[in-house]
């Protein structure tokens, strides 16, 4: 059997400067995690694209290909010309999620139909435009994959007075004959809007940082936005709250933006003396730029003085605060050096955050 896969389009409702069967998914352009799945099932496979993408489509892929048109007649025509086998298969390039088991169900019945479609049955309450109730037991959600008999489909084509929104209308507006309709629950979206280009990206992702500052001479120290008592102050070019400064450093990390001294760096002046909490602040608007949240933070203080136990639930909650999340999604912990090294002889004291992060989808 033939599949011929609909990569022809521009992305124009993506918003993308390039066509969103090239965005990239799990480290290869989205198309190919198509193509991939239909010659792993033995298909011969036929990919219509744009003469614009030709290029790039090259770089990952050698098989047959052909141009498409205008309209998606067009390209369906362009490819259905090359099909020589008995049954086509035809699915849109930017359908990523289809599942083998899906395609199983298709050809167990392919010997049994001359057109086959998969489907979702609606659950939600639907009316028209008119505020008319229609009947969702009458309604279905057609995707695809599409198979015909090739024969059957060429003639439709060949018969077409006008444009169809897929194959199997097209089919059915020539042949009175039944299609089977394979209903599943699988994930079989169709990236199409620049809001589904969210579903390309992780859903979670994982940061961490540590972050350590010389002592001196002073009386007082800022851990999480709250100022303590102490022996000593931080050397630091801003306030030297070491956790603030993880817990921004693990956040960047997580949106793969590079470590806290590239967006703040000591040799600004401007940052002279800069409380933290407005390091937080700027992250907050990353996280909301890149449509993440934080799920959990976790993180460390090691020092030997001053004890941070009477001020942790406080530090927790400031830190939940400048965060804009729930305290019981922040934890924070102290601990002393045992004597070891520069903290544990008061040289210096470090902050150690690992963060999770979740996609935000609307």
């Amino acid at each position: 059997m033939t599949a011929i896969i609909l990569a022809a389009g521009t992305g124009k409702r993506s918003q993308q400067q390039l066509n969103k069967v090239l965005v990239d998914y799990q480290g290869e352009p989205l198309f190919l995690k198509t193509v991939k799945l239909f010659l792993k099932k033995g298909f011969q496979v036929i990919v219509v694209i744009n003469k614009n993408d030709e290029k790039t489509i090259k770089e990952y892929y050698q098989g047959s290909y052909v141009y498409g048109g205008v309209k998606r007649s067009d390209s369906v025509l362009a490819g259905l010309k090359l099909v020589t086998s008995k049954y086509v298969l035809i699915h849109d390039a930017a359908r990523p999620f289809l599942k083998e088991a899906v395609i199983d169900e298709l050809l167990k019945e392919v010997a049994h139909y001359d057109a086959l479609m998969v489907a979702k049955r609606v659950y939600d309450t639907v009316y028209d435009n008119n505020l008319n109730l229609l009947k969702r037991e009458e309604l279905i959600l057609a995707e695809t994959p599409q198979v015909f008999k090739t024969t059957k489909l060429k003639e439709a084509f060949l018969n077409s007075k006008c444009d169809y929104p897929d194959e199997v209308s097209l089919y059915k507006s020539y042949y009175d004959e039944e299609v089977k309709v394979i209903f599943h629950d699988t994930n079989n979206k169709k990236i199409t809007t620049k809001e589904d280009l969210k579903m390309l990206t992780s859903q979670f992702k994982i940061g961490h940082a540590y972050d350590i500052h010389q002592t001196k001479a002073g009386d007082e120290i800022i851990i999480g936005g709250v100022k303590i008592k102490a022996p000593f102050k931080i050397l630091a070019h801003s306030d030297g709250d070491v956790l603030l400064h993880a817990i921004a450093e693990a956040l960047l990390g997580a949106l793969g933006l590079g470590d806290l001294g590239s967006h703040f760096p000591d040799s600004d002046k401007r940052f002279k003396d800069l409380a933290s909490q407005e390091i937080i602040f700027y992250v907050n608007e990353k996280l909301k730029e890149f449509d993440y949240y934080v799920v959990n933070i976790d993180a460390s203080v090691y020092l030997e003085e001053p004890r941070l136990n009477p001020y942790l639930n406080l530090i927790k909650e400031n830190v939940s605060k400048l965060l804009k999340i729930d305290n019981a999604c922040v934890n924070i912990k102290a601990g002393t050096n045992e004597g070891v090294g520069a903290i544990g002889k008061k040289e210096a004291i470090a902050s150690e955050a690992v963060c999770l992060i979740k996609r935000r989808i609307e």
